[in-house]
């Protein structure tokens, strides 16, 4: 046997007796911030300088933030920014016309007002277009009934129509309307049928424009279905 002395060491684990020890229990990684209290006393405890070096990507994906350039005509006019929601869940519209100078500022500006409460908020306050009131005169029909001369819209919003007229069926219940039926001409209307003298059709359900000429043929074959209903009842009758 070598006379050399021999060193052993003992794990850290085990006690000199072999028993195992139990390693202090770690302490829990501390909860990731949410869109609640926690995740707005987070942003609120942000000094100043932090928020300012904290690069706009990152804060968008801490508070929760999607950023989408929209067309200028899907914002209100004069709306070039929109932020909706709150922190942890929040939608930003920004207009495409907008220099890429001036988005981050905006942005930016919107995070400071983010709270845990849902909110909606736009830059650039909603203008509208001056337009000059005119008064001007309408040339009608003498079949329309509509009282042009109390309009203080739009020109374009001006529809010459007549009074209707209702086919019924009767019921136990009393009469039920099927068809409704007037004259109507629609000056601005981007279809050509509407902008002449034509008939209108509704069911309720839809609108149905009919050039003169398709209405006299609607004329003869309802008076076609009413004779071959006048004897469909004539027969049921034993007539």
């Amino acid at each position: 046997m070598s006379d050399t002395a021999r060193t052993t060491s003992v794990p850290a684990a085990f006690r000199q007796s072999g028993a195992p020890v139990t390693p202090p229990a770690a302490e829990p990684a501390p909860a990731s911030p949410t869109a609640t209290a926690d995740l707005y006393a987070m942003w609120q405890g942000m000094t100043i300088g932090e928020t300012a070096a904290t690069p706009l990507p990152q804060l968008l994906t801490l508070l929760g933030v999607n950023v989408e350039e929209v067309e200028p005509e899907e914002l209100p006019i004069g709306v070039y920014a929109t932020i909706h929601g709150q922190i942890g869940d929040a939608d930003v519209k920004l207009s495409r016309s907008l220099p890429q100078a001036e988005r981050e500022p905006i942005i930016r500006e919107f995070l400071n007002t983010i709270t845990p409460d849902l909110a909606h908020r736009s830059k650039g306050p909603a203008r509208y277009r001056v337009t000059k009131q005119i008064t001007g005169t309408i040339e009608c029909y003498d079949w329309c009934s509509e009282a042009h001369h109390e309009h203080t819209g739009n020109i374009e919003n001006i529809v010459h129509q007549s009074s209707r007229i209702t086919m019924e069926l009767p019921t136990e219940n009393g009469p039920m309307a099927l068809l409704y039926a007037h004259i109507a001409v629609d000056p601005f209307a981007v279809d050509v049928v509407q902008r002449e003298p034509h008939i209108v059709i509704d069911d309720d359900q839809s609108l149905y424009f009919l050039p003169l000429m398709q209405s006299v043929e609607l004329c003869t074959e309802l008076t076609e279905f009413a004779a071959s209903l006048r004897s469909m009842t004539a027969k049921a009758a034993g007539k």
